[in-house]
């Protein structure tokens, strides 16, 4: 599957979709920017919340 497919990105993958290091990536999740949520002990965030991010970020800029 690839990863315009998916439904939920793990850490390592949203990392790659957003193209941000995993630093920032918590950084921005600790600031409430990006949701996310744990299935097990996984930490997934969906990928419409990554779109919604990015669309803000775009709209501000």
């Amino acid at each position: 599957m690839e990863i315009s497919e998916k439904a939920a990105f793990g850490i390592a993958a949203c990392c790659s979709y957003l193209e941000i290091s995993r630093p920032t990536l918590y950084r921005l999740m600790d600031s409430g920017q990006i949701r996310s949520f744990h299935i097990g002990r996984r930490r997934l965030i969906l990928r419409e919340d990554l779109d919604g991010f990015l669309q803000a970020q775009l709209a501000a800029s």
